[in-house]
């Protein structure tokens, strides 16, 4: 799911080292959200960017500044969309459960925004927050961690089932 500061940080990797200034700010009850590009010397808005999730997630759409046809403008917000691009790409990744036992309570979990690994069961993982599907590329980090010293990579992989639903 984005985030104020997800956005933030994609925006002010497209500006670089440019003359521009940006807020972002959360509208609606989902969590859409809207960037306000504007030109710093003038303080002129140059375009709103509205991302959409919830309902039509992955959606976004830029809206111009109509006196503004400026170059620089335009390679920025390329920059933004394909930073949202890659952002809504990641999200459409194939992800998986690892189960690590032959009984329900068998899935491994972490908990979010910690370094707390257990093994439990998918519905007491999601009823308490706990991240239970994981991308390739999560896989792949977990199989060199310390978690998995003592294990071979291609073990966690055979562990490893593609979620059919999320």
């Amino acid at each position: 799911m984005l985030t104020k500061e997800k956005l933030s940080e994609i925006t002010e990797k497209a500006i670089g080292t440019l003359h521009y200034t940006y807020s972002v700010a959360k509208f609606s009850l989902q969590n859409n959200h809207a960037i306000h590009l504007f030109d710093q010397l003038n303080e002129q808005l140059v375009a709103t960017v509205c991302i959409y999730e919830g309902a039509k997630s992955g959606q976004f759409m830029v809206n111009f500044a109509p006196e503004r046809s400026d170059k620089t403008d335009r390679e920025v917000l390329c920059d933004i969309n394909s930073q949202l691009l890659e952002y809504f790409n990641k999200q459409l990744e194939p992800k998986y459960y690892i189960k690590l036992l032959n009984t329900d309570y068998g899935y491994l979990a972490k908990v979010e925004g910690t370094d707390s690994w257990s093994v439990t069961s998918l519905k007491i993982a999601k009823m308490s927050n706990q991240k239970a599907t994981f991308t390739a590329d999560e896989i792949n980090e977990i199989a060199q961690s310390d978690l998995c010293a003592c294990l071979n990579p291609m073990d966690l992989w055979r562990a490893a089932e593609e979620v059919e639903e999320d």
